[in-house]
């Protein structure tokens, strides 16, 4: 995946743990990247779909098949990262795939979500001078795994 560099976010943590299917936690978890000095700052407790689609390869259509939730709850910034003070993986397919190690990490294209290149843009009109939401797809983001050694994991 082709990630400009200022669009480039990784996760990382120091250890990985698979309390029960469907779920990996992760320990010392952070953002790191460019795209940090750009993007406004995060809710206490949210999440985001990574779709990891991209890296793999699709025989047959499976709907949410490479996606999987990434959640948190409680961040701090320091050093130039974000670091989540709780955070895990879910997903109905997370523990079908290869499982995450901790020297892995997660590339994260922030591209498609450009504040800038939505300004003005407007979702769907709900009623006089009223419209849903700024964007108009859904906030998915690409994403791939890597090795310790910056090489693709699948």
């Amino acid at each position: 995946m082709q990630v400009l560099n200022k669009y480039r976010l990784e996760l990382h943590w120091k250890s990985v743990k698979y309390n029960r299917d469907e779920l990996a936690v992760l320990k010392g978890a952070y953002f790191s990247g460019p795209v940090l000095q750009e993007a406004m700052r995060l809710v206490e407790e949210d999440k985001l779909t990574l779709d990891m689609t991209r890296q793999h390869k699709i025989f047959a259509s499976m709907d949410d098949y490479y996606q999987a939730i990434l959640n948190w709850k409680g961040v701090e910034y320091k050093e130039g990262k974000i670091f989540l003070k709780e955070s895990w993986i879910e997903g109905r397919y997370v523990n079908s795939l290869e499982t995450l190690r901790d020297k892995d990490w997660i590339l994260i294209d922030c591209a498609a979500h450009d504040i800038e290149k939505y300004e003005g843009k407007q979702g769907r009109h709900v009623g006089p001078g009223l419209y849903e939401t700024r964007y108009n797809h859904p906030l998915v983001y690409w994403a791939e795994i890597y090795k310790d050694d910056k090489e693709r994991k699948f």
